[in-house]
């Protein structure tokens, strides 16, 4: 249990991470156009979430190990949502409705399309 928690606590924190170092990089009211991302994490799933054929594509796995590879990010997945889960189940007895909705929106669907955008034009440099 602790080990699930702290799997999505992790996931949580790289992808916030993620996010903030690239909204540092940019200078301030300056837009650049957002290359194709590839899905690495999903965007339809609760931020950290990796997209199983997203990231099959991404790694170019083949044979035997794209199944082994759906496996394992399966089972990570359930460990992320278990975990964030049970941090907002604790969250609940010390957090105030506000800090709660931060708390929400840190785990929200709409972060993964900026993290995927992110790992992209990391790699296209």
């Amino acid at each position: 249990m602790i080990t699930t928690f702290r799997t999505g606590i992790a996931a949580a924190a790289i992808a916030l991470s993620l996010a903030t170092l690239d909204a540092r990089q940019r200078p301030a009211g300056t837009q650049q156009p957002a290359p194709a991302a590839p899905e690495v994490f999903c965007n339809t799933m609760q931020a950290g979430a990796l997209c199983p054929t997203g990231t099959v594509s991404v790694l170019k796995l083949s044979g035997p190990k794209v199944q082994q590879w759906l496996d394992a990010v399966n089972k990570y997945n359930e460990s992320v949502l278990k975990a964030s889960g049970q941090l907002k189940a604790d969250a609940r007895n010390i957090l105030t409705p506000a800090q709660m909705a931060e708390l929400n929106q840190w785990m929200d669907k709409g972060l993964n399309p900026e993290v995927n955008r992110l790992l992209a034009s990391r790699t296209a440099h």
